[in-house]
């Protein structure tokens, strides 16, 4: 579990892409790109990717006219990490996954 991702600036960030990957082995991924602010003073979003491996379980509801709606304002409303499994909140919707390791990156 990465501190970094608890210290991300969740609200009002942007999703830009969810994605679900099963290799030739099994091993599964779920990677999450998003653009967040990077305190609640700035005034543009900096993208990041977040990528979460060795993936147990993989739960999300998106509703795209919600997200489409609040781009502007932000479609993320908040984040976190409890124990091995990160949470995030949308505007409608959630995405939760539970994984062994998990990883940011600034894009």
């Amino acid at each position: 579990m990465s501190a970094t991702i608890q210290k991300l600036y969740w609200h009002d960030g942007n999703l830009i892409g969810v994605a679900f990957a099963i290799d030739a082995k099994g091993k599964t991924s779920v990677t999450l790109s998003a653009a967040f602010y990077r305190d609640e003073q700035a005034r543009s979003r900096d993208n990041y990717e977040i990528s979460c491996n060795d993936v147990s379980s993989f739960t999300s509801t998106l509703d795209s006219a919600e997200l489409r709606e609040n781009n502007r304002a932000g479609n993320i409303s908040q984040g976190y990490m409890k124990e091995k499994t990160l949470w995030v909140y949308f505007a409608d919707g959630i995405l939760k996954v539970s994984a062994r390791r998990f990883r940011l990156v600034k894009c």
